[in-house]
């Protein structure tokens, strides 16, 4: 497979760590056993947690700054996602009448549809998703009409508004009432507008600097994400989580966006060749168009496998040998799975592939 001349391979590279990511952090929860392991969990889980936020960092640079016809832009993104949500609703709601004997009541489907059920809890990600791209039209006419200044005024109500979540100024229920709109608004919309400016925004640094500013404020990130989860749940075994739009969340997910557009394997070694021009390369792209079916698919794989299948019993075994074991065996076979099917017409739908 040739890589297209227009294709964006960085940011294929972030869509393919943003799906691994999501991946080890549902993974990593079922080895939280004991104080020892959940602190070892703990840290692996604050370098997952931008998995979903990495997503929507790539949809904002792709999206936000173009010219969009409201009818067809609607039109493509129910093909693009609504149409494989709707696939994968029915699959888990089979499945959890088939394998998990759940009674097939119009509440179930209801649960199942909006993420409620414990089955689906990662349908809430579709939901934010389908309800940023209601807004895209307006919001892309509102950047191309005010340019830089408008992404710039933006960011800032979104920094502003993370560093808020940060402190708890939201986690009084009144509170949170009063400034529902934008709290509601902008901790998702947020990371598309992040995306957008890093990826049409020239800076004034070299690529090596950029990169480095990168990795800083990742590092920065990881350590103030990974203290919050340590205190926060110190005592317990369960994998307590940080708000997504948390500032250091924020930083961690900016950090590697940012790397990952000034990464150069020329930093490393002038005689090795862009990865553009390497097997990579197309194992990369390959692997990133199936990442949104990668996404519905492993949860259901994994419930499965930890609960029911072969993995039964393996998050109380050495975690260091059964949870890369079990992430390349999910993560695969859900490539293969997805791959397999983009190829089947009547199952293509489902693998979200374009």
């Amino acid at each position: 497979m040739k890589i297209s001349p227009k294709r964006i391979l960085y940011l294929d590279e972030v869509r393919s760590l943003a799906i691994i990511l999501v991946v080890l952090g549902h993974i990593i929860r079922m080895f939280s056993k004991d104080f020892a392991s959940w602190q070892i969990c703990s840290g692996v889980f604050s370098l997952t947690r931008i998995g979903v936020p990495l997503f929507f960092t790539v949809s904002g640079a792709l999206l936000l700054t173009r010219k969009h016809d409201i009818k067809q832009f609607l039109e493509k993104r129910f093909k693009r996602v609504f149409l494989p949500f709707a696939f994968w609703i029915i699959v888990y709601m089979v499945l959890g009448v088939v394998i998990w004997q759940y009674p097939p009541t119009l509440q179930y489907a209801y649960d199942i549809t909006f993420g409620i059920h414990p089955l689906c809890e990662l349908f809430w990600f579709i939901w934010s998703l389908i309800g940023v791209y209601v807004l895209i039209p307006v919001l892309s006419s509102f950047i191309r009409e005010y340019g830089d200044f408008g992404s710039k005024y933006l960011i800032i109500i979104t920094v502003l508004l993370s560093l808020l979540v940060s402190i708890g100024f939201f986690n009084d229920q009144h509170i949170k009432h009063d400034f529902r709109v934008i709290f509601n608004f902008f901790p998702v919309l947020g990371y598309f507008i992040l995306g957008s400016y890093i990826h049409n925004h020239e800076f004034k640094y070299s690529k090596n600097r950029m990169f480095l500013i990168g990795v800083i404020m990742f590092v920065i990130g990881i350590i103030g994400h990974f203290l919050k989860i340590y205190y926060k749940g110190l005592g317990g075994t369960a994998l307590t989580p940080i708000d997504l739009f948390d500032i250091v969340v924020v930083m961690e997910t900016v950090g590697v966006f940012i790397a990952f557009k000034y990464a150069d394997v020329k930093m490393i070694s002038d005689k090795l060749k862009p990865i553009r021009e390497q097997r990579l390369g197309e194992i990369i792209v390959t692997f990133s168009s199936c990442s949104f079916g990668i996404y519905f698919s492993h949860y259901i794989l994994m419930l499965y496998l930890f609960y029911k299948g072969f993995m039964k019993g393996w998050g109380y075994n050495n975690l260091f040998i059964y949870f890369p074991l079990s992430a390349v065996i999910i993560i695969v076979s859900c490539w293969i799975l997805i791959y397999a099917m983009s190829k089947i017409p009547i199952l293509k739908i489902g693998s979200g592939v374009k």
